[in-house]
């Protein structure tokens, strides 16, 4: 067995970030495992789903009304006007949490992007600080920076113009 230097067996370091997001990701699931009957989508049934989602809620309703009042349709047993009720009750209460976290991934997803691109914002800045050291100094480890930059950038130089 060989010993093995200490950076060897170090751990990686986990920053605030990661650990904010950790504790988000914990009371996610926390929530989620709240929810009853939770279902990820599921790509066979998506489209038989999508489909009925345009079946009004009146007809429901209606049709549970339908389904109490005459026995030949409940004895049918395609219908039942319990687990319908339930299922509106569902959505009810449900609705304004679906609204909310889709409320809170936008806004995630825009903090997200926001905050990049200001640092975007600033590196291009710095870049074209460094290109223009370059020309101006003539520092060959400057050149072969803004050569790397160039390079990690990934952009080809200016867009042309489409033509009409």
């Amino acid at each position: 067995m060989h010993g093995g230097n200490v950076a060897d067996r170090a751990k990686p370091t986990v920053t605030s970030a990661e650990q904010r997001a950790a504790t988000v990701k914990r009371a996610l699931d926390i929530a989620a495992r709240r929810i009853p009957g939770l279902k990820a989508p599921h790509a066979e049934t998506k489209r038989r789903i999508s489909g009925r989602r345009t079946v009004t809620k009146t007809f429901i309703r209606s049709m549970m009304s339908a389904v109490d009042e005459w026995e030949a349709l409940r004895k049918a047993g395609k219908f039942d006007s319990a687990e319908a009720k339930a299922a509106l009750q569902f959505e009810a209460a449900f609705r304004s949490i679906r609204d909310q976290v889709a409320r809170l991934l936008a806004s995630l997803s825009y903090t997200m992007d926001l905050r990049v691109a200001l640092v975007a914002e600033k590196a291009l800045d710095s870049y074209a600080i460094a290109k223009g050291l370059a020309r101006d100094g003539g520092d060959q480890k400057l050149v072969r920076l803004v050569a790397r930059l160039k390079r990690d950038l990934g952009r080809k130089g200016p867009r042309k113009k489409k033509q009409k």
